[in-house]
């Protein structure tokens, strides 16, 4: 096999490791501010006479947030790595500039939305202002982080591999604008059922629900004392968590695999001279597959779940 193909399945790795840390910690930062998970329960808390002490960024939707964190780091990173500066500071660099938006946005998300709920007694605690706006941004630094090197790889994976051919024909600002609102999304879809709730409601039957005054209860108690968006975030780092980096770390996994897999079958690497009709062909063909297989493996899952927790039987 040629260097250049190992070069290039090298820095694939590195970017579907960069993806999974990239939504692992998008769902942490969000489980830290209350942006989406758990967004329903801290918001409806109050109304239902639950005062609670979690950090409330839930006006801002994550897609949207993200994608302006990321795509200001990367637009800042980009006019750095323009003057000539090393990627190894210019990365960091314009990270460090999105987050500086991100905790402003944060505070005043906060403060703007909890305020609006005072007619239900819901008071701004300063101390969980104060004391959640550090982890909200190494969260974020970190996803932001793992975004931006995810796009400027990907930018320059040709070059970096020996095949210009292949360096991405998007700009390097335009894929962080991309992968941002990629990653809120799936933190928002795959991270919003593995928020908590799998402690509110342990104590239910299988498929069983609960009336909607009940849920704000979730915001009340944790083992000791006060819940605080800190507990939430300690529970769902041992599988919600990492269970949405996998999400993301698949999606680039299959996608990037299958395409490289078609064009090495269909003659166009590591020549990367006039890619053919095959190469698209059996790269489609391997990604019909993969959502083929992935479909019987989501039934037989859902199926041997019911059949060994449920059915729900109830009125």
């Amino acid at each position: 096999m040629a260097a250049e193909i190992v070069l290039l399945f090298a820095w694939t790795i590195v970017i579907i490791a960069l993806a999974f840390l990239a939504c692992m910690f998008e769902d942490l930062e969000s489980d830290t501010g209350s942006q989406s998970n758990p967004n329903s329960q801290v918001q409806l808390a109050p109304q239902v006479g639950y005062v609670h002490r979690f950090f409330n960024k839930a006006i801002s939707g994550e897609p949207l947030s993200w994608c302006m964190y990321a795509t200001t780091s990367g637009t800042i990173a980009w006019v750095l790595l323009k003057q000539g500066v090393t990627p190894l500071l210019a990365i960091p660099i314009g990270v460090l500039t999105g987050e500086a938006l991100h905790v402003i946005f944060s505070t005043t998300a906060h403060v703007g939305r909890v305020s609006g709920q005072k007619r239900f007694q819901q008071p701004v605690y300063l101390d969980v202002l104060y004391g959640s706006l550090l982890p909200i941004a190494a969260f974020g630094f970190i996803g932001s982080l793992c975004i931006t090197s995810i796009a400027y790889i990907q930018s320059n994976l040709g070059t970096l591999s020996g095949i210009p051919q292949l360096n991405h024909p998007f700009p390097f600002p335009l894929l962080c604008f991309i992968w941002g609102i990629t990653v809120g999304a799936i933190g928002s879809s795959t991270g919003d059922i593995h928020y908590g709730t799998e402690r509110e409601f342990q104590d239910r039957p299988f498929g069983e629900g609960k009336r909607v005054v009940y849920h704000g209860k979730i915001t009340r108690y944790a083992d000791c004392g006060i819940r605080r968006q800190h507990d939430i975030v300690s529970f769902c780092a041992k599988f919600g968590g990492p269970c949405t980096g996998l999400t993301f770390g698949s999606i680039i996994l299959f996608e990037n695999w299958r395409t490289l897999v078609g064009m090495m079958l269909g003659g166009y690497l590591p020549a990367a001279i006039g890619l053919s009709d095959t190469a698209a062909l059996i790269g489609i063909g391997i990604g019909i597959a993969i959502v083929v297989l992935l479909l019987v493996v989501n039934m037989r899952l859902v199926r041997w779940a019911r059949k060994t927790y449920g059915p729900f039987v109830g009125a």
